[in-house]
């Protein structure tokens, strides 16, 4: 596996919080672990492209077909939504990777006290599925303009077993010309 993202493990939430601009190294490891199996895709921020999965199984097997069938994917627009795709997803050995999942949360027309209560149970949810499946789950890091997004990113950070975590882009200094 690329070294940039961790391994999946069975009994270990994995987390990898990514600027948005890294999004296609999550499709990359969507690729690779769907080369040889069976593959879970929770889609929280509307990220999963099938195309650019479909190129990189192309690097990897000449039966792009098939290793597309063994993707399962399901999208969810809101916090509620993350929450009921994870409280129906069996824990029976199927790996699973939640992308994007804060994206949901980051919604502030939902109070902040439910996103947290919500993002409670979600975390309490990828335990569970973490028992006999691996999990991994990204990120992309808040807006700046959203102070309560890093409490709740901090939140599933806490949660999770292993930690990769790539830095913002940094905006660009504007040039001084005098």
């Amino acid at each position: 596996m690329d070294a940039l993202l961790p391994d999946l493990v069975v009994g270990r939430i994995s987390l990898v919080v990514l600027p948005r601009a890294a999004t296609r190294l999550l499709l990359e490891l969507v690729a690779r672990i769907a080369r040889n199996k069976c593959l879970r895709i929770l889609d929280g921020g509307n990220c999963f492209n099938v195309y650019v999965v479909a190129r990189e199984l192309a690097r990897y097997t000449p039966d792009v077909e098939s290793a597309l069938r063994r993707i399962e994917v399901a999208r969810a627009f809101t916090c509620y939504q993350v929450l009921t795709l994870l409280e129906d997803t069996p824990a029976d050995g199927m790996p699973t990777m939640v992308l994007n999942i804060m994206d949901t949360f980051y919604d502030e027309s939902v109070p902040l006290i439910e996103r947290q209560r919500l993002l409670e149970h979600c975390i309490w949810e990828l335990r569970r599925l973490s028992g006999r499946s691996s999990v991994g789950v990204s990120a992309r890091w808040p807006k700046v303009d959203l102070p309560e997004g890093m409490s709740l990113l901090r939140s599933l950070e806490e949660a999770a077993d292993q930690v990769w975590s790539m830095e913002p882009e940094q905006p660009a200094v504007p040039l001084r010309l005098f």
